[in-house]
C-alpha cells in the first residue's frame, strides 16, 4: 500500500472533569503533559496531552459551559457513556490521501473536526472514521517524519525530538512501565475485524488465540510503528468485557501497560486507590471506578511475535 501509518498520535481518555483527570495522570503516572489545557471551538471541546512513556493520552470533556455542546460528536458520545476510553489516532507520515481513498473505497464513513462529512477525492485536515465501521472511531493526522515540519507544529510532540526516550517510565517510576502492551477492542466478529485491519490499515497480525482471564478470541495486530489493537470477541457474557460488550457493542474497551514487576504494580496502584476486577499471577484489569471510568490492563506477558522492543531497549 502506498502509504505509511506512524506513531500513535494518541488514545482518548473521555471524562466529565479535565482538571480532576489531569491531576489524576500526574498523580499515577508522573505523566509528561505537552499541550496544556485547551479548548478546540471547532469540536466544542477541552483537552490536553499527555505522555505516559511512548504513548499518547489525550484526556478530553465536552466544553459544558458552551452552548450545543451536547448536539456536536464528542457532547453526543459524553452523554452516553459518560467516562470512558473514546478512540484511538495516528500519524500518516506519507500517503495520507492514499489512505483516505482506501478508507473510503472500503465503504467506510469518514468525517472531519467537528463530525463534517469528508467528500472531496482529497481529504481535508484530519480524517476521523464512523466508530462502527472501524470498532472504535480511528483519527488519522498528516503527521510529518521526524525530520520534517510537524504538521501541527504547536503541540511539539517530544516523542519527534533528537534524544527523546522513555526509558525513565521504565528506570524510576514505582510501576516501572516496560512498554504499552496493547488496546483492546472488543468485536463481535474477530475474523472480520482482523480482516479489516490487516487489510485496511496496513496491519501485522502478531497472534491469535483465546485468553481464559478475559473469556475472549483474540488477534493481536500491530498497527503502525508502536501500536498494537487486540481485537477480542468476547465468548463468556458474565465475564467483565462480556457484560460491557453487551451494553455497548463493538467499542475500545481497555488499555493494557507491560510492566516489570506485577506483584509491585499491584502494591503500588493500590496504595494510590486502585482496585481491580480480576487477574492472575500475569494479568491485572482494574475496577473503572477506580481509574477515571477506563479499564487498564497491568501484564508481564509478552504478546509472542512483537517486534517493538521494551522502552529499556530503546534507550
Amino acid at each position: 500500500m502506498p502509504f505509511t501509518i506512524g506513531k500513535n498520535f494518541h488514545i482518548i481518555h473521555m471524562t466529565d472533569n479535565l482538571k480532576e483527570l489531569d491531576a489524576w495522570y500526574y498523580d499515577i503516572f508522573s505523566c509528561q503533559r505537552f499541550m496544556p489545557d485547551s479548548y478546540m471551538p471547532a469540536e466544542v471541546r477541552d483537552a490536553s496531552l499527555v505522555l505516559i512513556g511512548n504513548l499518547c493520552v489525550e484526556p478530553l470533556a465536552p466544553s459544558f459551559h458552551v452552548e450545543g455542546w451536547d448536539s456536536m460528536p464528542l457532547g453526543r458520545f459524553q452523554k452516553r457513556f459518560g467516562k470512558r476510553w473514546h478512540s484511538l489516532a495516528w500519524y500518516v507520515p506519507d500517503g495520507f490521501g492514499d489512505l483516505y481513498r482506501g478508507v473510503v473505497k472500503a465503504g467506510v464513513r469518514t468525517y472531519g473536526t467537528g463530525g463534517v462529512k469528508q467528500e472531496a477525492d482529497e481529504p481535508v485536515g484530519a480524517v476521523f472514521t464512523h466508530p462502527r465501521d472501524t470498532y472504535t472511531q480511528i483519527e488519522f493526522v498528516p503527521g510529518r517524519r521526524p525530520d520534517q515540519p510537524q504538521a501541527r507544529p504547536s503541540m511539539s510532540d517530544p516523542r519527534f525530538r533528537p534524544g527523546w526516550s522513555p526509558d525513565w517510565w521504565a528506570r524510576h517510576h514505582p510501576l516501572h512501565l516496560l512498554n504499552f502492551s496493547h488496546a483492546t477492542l472488543t468485536v463481535g466478529d474477530v475474523d472480520k475485524a482482523r480482516d479489516r485491519y490487516v487489510e485496511l490499515f496496513d496491519g501485522r497480525l502478531l497472534h491469535e488465540g483465546e485468553d481464559d482471564l478475559s473469556g475472549t478470541r483474540s488477534a493481536f495486530v500491530a498497527v503502525g510503528e508502536d501500536m498494537v489493537v487486540e481485537l477480542a470477541q468476547p465468548l463468556d457474557p458474565s465475564l467483565p468485557i462480556g457484560v460491557d460488550h453487551e451494553r455497548n457493542h463493538d467499542s475500545l474497551y481497555s488499555a493494557t501497560f507491560k510492566v516489570a514487576d506485577l506483584a509491585a504494580a499491584e502494591e503500588y496502584l493500590r496504595r494510590k486507590g486502585v482496585d481491580f476486577t480480576h487477574g492472575d499471577g500475569t494479568t491485572l484489569f482494574t475496577d473503572p471506578a477506580t481509574t477515571q471510568g477506563v479499564v487498564m490492563g497491568f501484564t508481564t506477558w509478552s504478546i509472542p511475535g512483537d517486534p517493538r522492543p521494551d522502552w529499556l531497549d530503546e534507550a
